[in-house]
């Protein structure tokens, strides 16, 4: 066989096969036309209800969802609420603590002032009244001095 005929028995079974394909692409596409693409009817109501049931699922999920971000902003707001009112409480302590320590200070004078005007011969509900103290602590003050003349 000559070389010069190998290609031209190549174009020919190029061809063979190109017309073979093209048969079997035809017949394959009249074999589809001719199927019927009719939607069965026996299943068509359980995907209707499926449907239907994924739409009252999505509902209820919304619904909840709003719930729950509703519930949040109440959480939220009640949590705003209680730090504010937690930090005045923390500087009223803090402003009260100061005020302590001041006293601290004022409280020898105001013992000496206690005993001066119970010695003046006032009784301990006026010399409470007139120091802004407590009837208790005049009379705790004035035990205390008399305990301390008592063994000295």
């Amino acid at each position: 066989m000559a070389i010069e005929l190998l290609p031209a028995i190549q174009i020919i079974a190029d061809l063979v096969l190109f017309f073979a394909i093209v048969f079997l692409v035809r017949t394959v596409n009249k074999e589809i036309k001719k199927r019927s693409f009719a939607i069965d009817a026996d299943p068509l109501p359980e995907f209707k209800k499926l449907i239907e049931d994924s739409r009252h699922s999505a509902d209820y999920l919304l619904q909840t969802l709003n719930e729950g971000r509703k519930s949040l902003k109440e959480i939220a707001y009640a949590l705003d609420e209680k730090e504010k009112r937690l930090r005045f409480l923390i500087e009223e302590s803090d402003s009260k603590f100061e005020e302590m320590k001041l006293g601290d200070s004022n409280r020898g004078e105001k013992c000496g002032e206690v005993i001066k005007l119970a010695e003046q011969g006032l009784g301990e509900k006026e010399i409470a009244h007139m120091l802004n103290l407590t009837e208790g602590e005049i009379c705790l003050i004035l035990n205390l001095d008399r305990k301390k003349n008592e063994n000295a």
